[in-house]
């Protein structure tokens, strides 16, 4: 079965903070084989790991959240799409930073990204924040597909109420053809209104990044009834093993046709991946 992973992020180690660093990524064992010695990011190391993981291809998250996370420009996920197309580059705006968010994601998409992630948590702001409604309309328009940090952060500086549900609800609705994926689930409280606001908008995705996949039916018991609105996701680097999660997945009690939807064929309708 083919598995495509559309949480993947990219980056040098340097351009992470320290403590995304110590608190995430090093949670995994994936940072000594992808990074040199100076920290920069090996791209064919960085894909050829993930094909031994199993992973056929994935999206490509940058992120400018300099008080938090860090800064990791879109240019780095362009360049590995460029060599490796199967792995697809989203682009990021953040209104603290971006002065004229449109003109920006606008310079992305010309660079060749085909999605955007809003990061709000990190970045420290809401998704509803009117500033980002061009932005929406744009991809609303163009049928580009937004990711949107759904959950809580252990990342020091973060603040939760900007992963308030309400807000993606917000946009949900007042951008009703806008695709729209709640990344990492709900993760922490929100569950049940992410599962609701998936049966709500008929363009609404959830990501099962972040989470321990032996407990997806526990925080969404409706997975194989609901199995068309999910996508696989790993938040790599920072993950304990993806070929271990993909195994987990496998042993849940959902029907085979709910797995491959969920590993694989989501993914390949709502983003256009390659086939």
């Amino acid at each position: 079965m083919k598995i495509i992973d559309i949480h993947l992020h990219i980056g040098h180690l340097f351009q992470w903070s320290e403590n995304a660093v110590k608190l995430w990524m090093e949670t995994g064992k994936y940072k000594d084989k992808i990074f040199d010695k100076k920290g920069y990011l090996i791209t064919d190391k960085y894909v050829e790991v993930l094909k031994g993981e199993s992973i056929a291809g994935g999206v490509l998250l940058p992120e400018y959240s300099p008080l938090t996370a860090g800064v990791l420009p879109v240019e780095e996920a362009v360049k590995i799409q460029k060599k490796y197309p199967e792995f697809v580059a989203f682009g990021a705006v953040n209104p603290n930073i971006h002065i004229e968010p449109l003109k920006e994601f606008k310079r992305q998409v010309d660079l060749g990204v085909k999605g955007l992630k809003i990061h709000s948590v990190h970045g420290l702001f809401h998704v509803n924040d009117k500033k980002l409604y061009p932005v929406y309309s744009f991809c609303e328009t163009n049928e580009i597909p937004v990711m949107m940090h759904a959950g809580t952060s252990v990342f020091p500086g973060t603040k939760l109420r900007y992963a308030d549900p309400y807000t993606f609800d917000d946009v949900a609705t007042d951008f009703p053809n806008l695709t729209i994926i709640l990344c990492h689930a709900g993760r922490g409280f929100w569950y049940n209104i992410a599962e609701f606001m998936i049966r709500r908008h008929k363009n609404v995705y959830i990501d099962i990044s972040g989470l321990p996949p032996k407990n997806l039916l526990n925080y969404y018991p409706n997975l194989d009834k609901f199995s068309d609105k999910f996508l696989f996701g790993t938040d790599f680097p920072g993950v304990p093993g993806i070929r271990k999660n993909i195994e987990t997945i496998d042993t849940l009690p959902v029907s085979n046709n709910s797995k491959k939807k969920i590993f694989y064929e989501n993914a390949l309708k709502i983003l256009k991946f390659r086939n």
